[in-house]
């Protein structure tokens, strides 16, 4: 595998820190990066793929709320039903055959 250079910015005090750990675990500071960048962006593919369905399924909500269409609006309530919502909302068969 080829590697390529590139630089950082940070401040002495963070540099510093990274020398002294590195140092510590007898690595130089490029492969003491390198492996901590690499377990970070593992961490962070193992949290993506945990909650991806998660993520998904709110997409969906979001896409079906903007439709306006939900599961369940094809069924149609019976008489019986639709008196028995309106006594739990206070209204009056008469009211909820307006409405």
């Amino acid at each position: 595998m080829a590697t390529e250079r590139f630089s950082i910015s940070m401040s002495a005090e963070v540099r510093d820190r990274i020398r002294e750990h590195a140092a510590d675990v007898g690595l130089d500071v490029s492969t003491f990066l390198t492996i901590a960048a690499q377990a970070q962006m593992d961490q962070q593919d193992r949290v993506r793929r945990i909650f991806k369905p998660f993520e998904d399924a709110r997409a969906e909500a979001e896409e079906q709320a903007g439709t306006g269409t939900w599961a369940g609006d094809e069924i149609e309530l019976t008489k019986e039903e639709r008196a028995e919502i309106a006594a739990v909302l206070g209204r009056s068969a008469h009211d909820e055959a307006a409405a």
